[in-house]
């Protein structure tokens, strides 16, 4: 069987002395692990989310494979500030701790490219558009939200709370009585604005968090790139 395309490298990890296990996100087929050897001269010369031309080979379709790659080119400037480099890797970890081995989603795909070649004005800037995506990959996973509009009423005013054990959101009138057990839907869910705090880009970040447990609680998974970024969002929060 053989496979060929392009992607995004996600990681890797030695396996024998000049040999690799290299994890990508195709375009067409999803995430794929391969097999390379380089010599001992040669490194792995990419960084999470770079783009690849590849070709997978396997007798087996569910095999190991052996992979070849190629770099389609790497914009040195984009790894150039940190928080920017912590969303890069997270949502990497995403894509290869979350996701089975080689079945398709163009939508990740094509957000994710959105994401890589981003032009952001701020951090906010930068950190709301990666809660929307986020947000959509819960949604293109099969576990999207909801709080556009209420579940009860319909009506999209006053969308206040969102359940954690549906996602479903309710205006403040037919929460408040429950909202111990609800959580308050961040600003940053609705808008993009530049005069929201980092603390609502926080809260916001962690009940995502709360729904990736919940929605993959199958998978035994430790999101460190994505924890990393949660403290910088939260030492930004604080007042200097």
């Amino acid at each position: 069987m053989k496979i060929k395309g392009e992607g995004f490298y996600l990681s890797c990890k030695k396996y024998g002395e000049n040999s690799f296990i290299i994890y990508i996100f195709s375009k067409k087929n999803g995430l794929i692990k391969g097999f390379t050897t380089l010599s001992k001269k040669k490194k792995i010369p990419l960084t999470n989310l770079d783009k690849i031309n590849f070709e997978w080979n396997s007798r087996n379709p569910d095999g190991l494979g052996f992979l070849k790659f190629d770099i389609c080119g790497i914009d040195l400037n984009r790894h150039s500030s940190f928080i920017f480099s912590l969303i890069i890797a997270s949502a990497s970890e995403l894509c290869l701790k979350l996701l089975p081995l080689q079945q398709c989603y163009n939508e990740i795909y094509t957000d994710l490219e959105k994401l890589v070649n981003y032009n952001h004005k701020s951090f906010k800037n930068l950190i709301s558009k990666y809660i929307s995506w986020e947000i959509n990959f819960l949604k293109h996973t099969g576990y999207g939200l909801n709080f556009s509009e209420c579940i009860v009423t319909g009506k999209k005013e006053d969308v206040f709370f969102i359940s954690p054990k549906s996602g479903h959101s309710v205006s403040y009138k037919i929460g408040k009585k429950y909202k111990k057990k609800l959580f308050e839907i961040p600003l940053c869910f609705k808008e993009e604005n530049s005069e929201i705090e980092y603390s609502d880009y926080l809260r916001g970040l962690e009940i995502i968090g709360y729904f990736l447990r919940k929605s993959f609680e199958e998978y035994k998974f430790d999101l460190i790139f994505r924890k990393q970024l949660l403290n910088k969002v939260k030492s930004l929060s604080i007042p200097s």
